[in-house]
């Protein structure tokens, strides 16, 4: 599996270099139930914004394991700078046989890291779907 993102047209593009052992894409109904007189209804709602949460790592120092060969703060600043800039990133994540899975503009809504005992740097990073507006 890959995860890649991508800033301002694949200007800028950063692999993680340690895959997450797992992540779930949240896909949100905006369902409605109401009362009535025969009983509650479910009116079905349209999709809501998806949203993701990736916890991992960033290397500072070589491991063997790495699908990539990184400078850790490199990667904090990659998703520092482009939310300073207001600026949505894409992530495309990818299967081991290069089969697209996700591929979806979003912003950054929370990134949060620290260092560990070994000196790594652990990160959350919550992002959330960026829906581009058509203006006709």
């Amino acid at each position: 599996m890959d995860i890649v993102f991508s800033a301002n047209n694949m200007q800028e593009v950063l692999s993680l270099p340690i895959i997450p052992p797992d992540f779930s894409v949240d896909t949100p109904r905006k369902n409605e139930e109401f009362e009535t007189i025969q009983g509650t209804l479910n009116l079905i709602g349209l999709r809501g914004l998806r949203t993701l949460s990736i916890s991992s790592f960033f290397p500072t120092k070589p491991y063997q394991f790495a699908k990539y060969q990184k400078n850790g703060w490199d990667c904090v600043r990659f998703f520092n700078k482009w939310a300073d800039k207001r600026v949505p990133i894409r992530i495309i994540v990818t299967d081991n046989k290069s089969n697209e899975i996700l591929n979806m503009p979003c912003t950054i809504e929370s990134f949060v890291h620290g260092l560990d005992r070994a000196g790594d740097i652990v990160y959350t990073l919550d992002i959330k779907e960026f829906v581009f507006v058509k203006v006709k």
